[in-house]
């Protein structure tokens, strides 16, 4: 693990400079994180040769891969596959330690079209992967109903949604490639996005769409300006007593805490209940199996809710910094992003080539298909690109990539963009994009339902949807 931690360390590093250093990459705003991952993806591969085929390599090219293999070896790339099943805990532990400021209630009335756009975009793209692998691949047992659920787990969910569902897959869906192939989605879906989404700015600077006009679009090195530092958190303790970093990471590890608590629990309440209903030895052994095998992230999540609420009850809510804990969250999916994309498992594409190739291809039509046909339509005409390209991102990769599109043509947000999809959060994301339905519900409803009524299902609740968005958007349309 030591070694792991510092090959992780130096790629950040690596990713960082380049970031820093290459224009290409600037333009292109790639996070560190994937780059780096990237260079580590390369030199990791080196694993894949074998000594005969290194032999027949020219001199400088074999020297490069055995160099490449001694630096990352087989142990290493083991040891950072590893790492996002418990790292994507320790993000989802901080994500409900922060009160919102916006009660449901009034996301709800205010803000329905924006969360309509984003069940649409994310069931669309669960329905059009399960239809195209249950017409393409109908009776490949290589190629399960679950794998056309890879686009909405890799472009709307990311990587943090790639890791909790790679555990699902691997755990209870009996499909071991399924990580390497969340992985590999969430990595193609951040750089399509990005690329693709700079596209769409600029075309919507020259038609007029943008709210601003014309504008200029930045190119980051990643440094924040000498003079315009900003803080990463605040303290709610004394230093000379605590640092202050660390009791924020204090309570994320008791919201940690108190997820494993719970799901040791629900393995002792399942193995009562079966002793108290007389099951065998051999079916109550695979129930509480079942049960253990429920992701940690889920029970995580409902520890940050229950320590944030005891603090509030206890009066002492207000020692939470949400600044410090983005920053922990940050932390964790940096070295998660690095470790997943470094251990993607390469071979995975030689064996689904033709699939992964068609469902990308389908992702990429869609998610612009949902940016300059329904985003119109749907959202409110004064800033509907606004709102639909913070929408491509978090469809692509991140809510972070996003916003930062959106900054591009509203760098103060001065449209309410930012504003309605931050209200409208209530009302999509405990539910899809990496919420209970994408990874609870719908794993278990193609596991168990046919491809087809599956993806004709969601087919006519997604035109539903446009129906009633569309309806409403007649009715008050800005």
């Amino acid at each position: 693990m030591q070694t792991a931690l510092l090959v992780a360390c130096g790629l950040l590093l690596i990713g960082f400079t380049l970031r820093a250093r290459i224009k290409i990459l600037q333009w292109l705003y790639i996070p560190a994180s994937v780059a780096g991952g990237l260079i580590g993806l390369i030199l990791a591969s080196a694993n894949l040769f074998s000594e005969e085929s290194v032999d027949r390599l020219p001199s400088l090219v074999s020297w490069f891969v055995v160099a490449a293999t001694k630096l990352i070896s087989q142990d290493t790339v083991i040891e950072l596959k590893s790492w996002p099943g418990w790292l994507i805990s320790i993000v989802f532990a901080g994500l409900l330690l922060e009160r919102s400021d916006k009660s449901f209630r009034e996301s709800l009335f205010s803000v329905t079209r924006q969360g309509i756009f984003v069940w649409i975009i994310t069931l669309g793209q669960v329905a059009i992967g399960v239809f195209a692998i249950w017409i393409a691949f109908p009776l490949d047992s290589e190629v399960p109903g679950s794998f056309g659920q890879l686009i909405e787990v890799g472009f709307a969910g990311g990587h943090g949604t790639a890791a909790a569902m790679g555990v699902i897959y691997k755990e209870n869906l009996d499909f071991p490639d399924g990580p390497d192939l969340a992985f590999f989605f969430a990595t193609a879906g951040l750089l399509y996005g990005v690329v693709s989404g700079m596209v769409y700015v600029n075309l919507a600077v020259r038609r007029g769409w943008t709210r601003v006009g014309d504008v200029k679009i930045p190119v980051l090195t990643g440094l924040e300006a000498r003079d315009e530092l900003s803080p990463i958190g605040f303290g709610r303790v004394r230093a000379e007593v605590l640092d202050p970093l660390v009791f924020q990471a204090l309570i994320v590890a008791t919201a940690l805490g108190v997820g494993i608590g719970l799901q040791k629990g629900v393995m002792l309440l399942v193995a009562m209940i079966g002793n108290s209903i007389g099951l065998s030895a051999e079916v109550l052994d695979q129930t509480v199996r079942f049960a253990g095998n429920l992701p940690l992230f889920m029970f995580a999540l409902i520890g940050g809710l229950i320590v944030r609420e005891l603090m509030y009850w206890l009066r002492v809510g207000d020692l939470i910094d949400g600044d410090s804990i983005r920053r922990i969250s940050g932390f964790a999916m940096e070295f998660l992003i690095v470790a997943a994309v470094t251990s993607i498992n390469l071979s995975v594409l030689e064996k689904f080539g033709w699939p992964i190739l068609m469902l990308l291809i389908l992702a990429f039509a869609w998610t612009g298909f949902c940016l300059m046909v329904i985003a119109p339509r749907l959202l409110p005409r004064t800033y509907w690109f606004e709102l639909g390209i913070l929408n491509y991102g978090m469809s692509t990769a991140t809510t972070a990539q996003g916003l930062m599109l959106l900054r591009i043509i509203d760098k103060d947000l001065e449209s309410k963009a930012a504003e309605d999809y931050a209200l409208a959060a209530p009302l999509s994301a405990p539910f899809v994009g990496g919420g209970v339905v994408t990874l609870l519900f719908m794993p278990w409803l193609l596991e168990n339902a046919n491809e087809g009524f599956v993806a004709i299902g969601l087919m006519i609740v997604v035109a539903a949807l446009y129906g009633i968005g569309t309806r409403m958007a007649v009715k008050n349309r800005e």
